[in-house]
Parts: C-alpha cells; sequence; structure tokens
C-alpha cells in the first residue's frame, strides 16, 4: 500500500514557545479505508533553537487532545505536558494528535480502531475491524513524517503510542502486534467490543521491552458487557500473571468515582505522561 505526505505546517496562533508550540500537518493517505487527515504536533519549551532529539507520543482521538477539544471535551494535553516538565516529572516530548475516522456517527471509528480479529458490535455487516490497516497508515507514513520533519528519537524506547475507550483498545493492540513501540497508554479500553482479542491478550505471553500504563474509572459502564471496570481488572490480572510486574512495566491507575469521558482522562493523564516518559532515559533497543 502506497501512502502520499503533504506537509502544511503553521504555528496555532496564542500558544507561546514558554509552553511549547503546536503546529498542524496535513497526512494524505492513498488507502481508501483510511481517510487523509491534519494531525497536530506539540513541541515542547526546549525544542525551539536547540538540537536535541525527543521521545515521541502518539495519541489516537486527536481532535480531543489539544484545545479547544472535540464534541465531547477535551485532555488539555499541552498544559498537562507544559506542567509535568516544568516540575521535572516527566522529560520533553514531542506529542503527535491523530484524529479519529468521524464518518458515520462513530461506527467509522470503531472500526478503524478495532483488531481484525473481531466484528464492529454497532454495525456487524461492517465486517472485521481494520486496525492493521490503521497501523500501516500510523507506521509508514505518519511516524516517517513526523521522523523527518522533526528531531526525534525514532527507536521503539522512545516511542509511545496512547488513546481512550477504543483508542485504548488499538494502544494495546499495536504495543503487542508491532515492535514500534516501548510503552503504551490504556486508557478505559473498550475491551466490550473485541471479545476475541481481548482473549487473545489473556491468554498471550509477555511482550519483552512493552511497558503498560492502563487505567479505568470505577463508575464507567460498558455499553455491551455491563461493566468496564471488571473487563479491565481481569486483563490487569492476566498480565500481572504473565510476568509483568506492578509499578516497573506495569502501571494500573484506577479512576476512583472516574467515568467514560475526556474530563476524566484529562485528570489521569499526568501519571500515564510520568510512566510513558519518564524523566530517567530509557535504554535503546
Amino acid at each position: 500500500m502506497k501512502t502520499a505526505i503533504v506537509l502544511s505546517l503553521a504555528a496555532v496562533s496564542g500558544v507561546a514557545w514558554a509552553d511549547g508550540c503546536i503546529e498542524t500537518m496535513f497526512v494524505e493517505s492513498e488507502d481508501r479505508t483510511i481517510p487523509s487527515r491534519e494531525i497536530r504536533v506539540w513541541l515542547p519549551p526546549g525544542y525551539d533553537g536547540g538540537e536535541d532529539r525527543y521521545p515521541v507520543i502518539y495519541f489516537h482521538d486527536g481532535q480531543n487532545l489539544f484545545r479547544p477539544g472535540g464534541p465531547f471535551g477535551c485532555w488539555f494535553a499541552e498544559d498537562a505536558a507544559a506542567e509535568e516538565v516544568k516540575a521535572g516529572r516527566m522529560r520533553e516530548a514531542i506529542i503527535v494528535a491523530i484524529p479519529n475516522n468521524e464518518a458515520d456517527m462513530g461506527k467509522a471509528r470503531m472500526t478503524e480502531y478495532q483488531p481484525p480479529t473481531d466484528l464492529n458490535p454497532r454495525d456487524p455487516s461492517r465486517g472485521k475491524g481494520i486496525c492493521d490497516r490503521y497501523a500501516e497508515f500510523l507506521l509508514g507514513t505518519v511516524k516517517p513524517a513526523i521522523d523527518a520533519k522533526y528531531r526525534t528519537l525514532p527507536d521503539r524506547a522512545n516511542t509511545s503510542v496512547a488513546g481512550a475507550s477504543m483508542g485504548g483498545l488499538v494502544s494495546l493492540w499495536l504495543g503487542l502486534n508491532t515492535d514500534a513501540f516501548g510503552a503504551v497508554g490504556v486508557f478505559s479500553p473498550a475491551f466490550w467490543t473485541s471479545s476475541n482479542f481481548t482473549k487473545a491478550v489473556m491468554d498471550g505471553p509477555k511482550k519483552d521491552g512493552l511497558r503498560i500504563y492502563m487505567d479505568m474509572g470505577t463508575r464507567e459502564k460498558g455499553n455491551l458487557s455491563g461493566d468496564y471496570w471488571k473487563d479491565a481488572l481481569a486483563v490487569r490480572d492476566a498480565l500481572l500473571k504473565q510476568g509483568y510486574e506492578e509499578g516497573k512495566d506495569l502501571l494500573w491507575n484506577p479512576g476512583e468515582g472516574d467515568e467514560h469521558n475526556e474530563r476524566a482522562w484529562a485528570k489521569r493523564l499526568p501519571v500515564a505522561l510520568r510512566f510513558l516518559v519518564p524523566k530517567e532515559k530509557q535504554a535503546t533497543d
């Protein structure tokens, strides 16, 4: 599959270098199932005028990440990252926000983020998920464009991916099924949508070199299974049995009283950032 890259960079007004800077980049896809889209890139305060290279975190559902956010809210990730960097709790990093496919009232998004082992539960006529093709777009087009344009540390140890709900699910899929990411941020994963993938995760071996941040709010309810919380706990227990160590290569961060929304994910984001990009540099592959 070939994909074309069109770069259109422009600093977003009102974002000062003191707290970083946000630029835009349009990435054009030739895969008709994976639409072209404009992504946004947050560059940390120290990026301007320097020569250092930086780790990168890729986020799904990117239209909700930076202000003003999307129809369901905002993570205010630029504020969280700037504050964590300033406080010395995380390394400076580049954050890439990749919007989802908003077509068909969210059904296209679900298919794009869903593993190819499972059917779209909201519309089975769409067939199985295509996150393997989305992965091709992310790793074959978006990441090379970012690495070419910016001073990145492109190796696995310095590359993370994160998202919430279906974005959390696909982040875990990418971490387990590719060797591109050293850490994944799995916020409120929608395990109820993909029982075959979930079973494979629970039955599978530990993935060497992968660090997993996972969370869930105690008041989250699933659409079909009825309980996001129990699903996430079951997966966490399975990961621990596989050999992941709590506080080392697995961080479980429960959100007391949190529901399934951007407000909750914004609240838990600072802890995730510290884990994904710890102050101590990660060893390269």
